[in-house]
């Protein structure tokens, strides 16, 4: 019984460490990408907002599309 304790703690930590690891590379990843944004002209930065709007949704059209398989 010892030996799955040490094996469920064991994992839970490593789940931790997975989940600041993740948040550490999306911050730094965000932060590269405002530098980059504020270093654009207005026209590239409308540009970048219509593309963005159209990428979140085709992604809200696949998750509806999930969605409906589940149910």
């Amino acid at each position: 019984m010892d030996k799955n304790l040490d094996i469920i703690t064991y994992a839970v930590s490593l789940i931790i460490k997975a989940a600041i690891m993740a948040s550490r590379f999306s911050g730094r990843a965000r932060k590269r990408s405002l530098k980059r944004l504020a270093t654009m002209d207005g026209d590239t930065k409308d540009k970048e907002c219509l593309f963005l709007k159209d990428k979140v949704y085709l992604l809200e059209m696949q998750v509806s599309i999930f969605q409906k398989r589940i149910k």
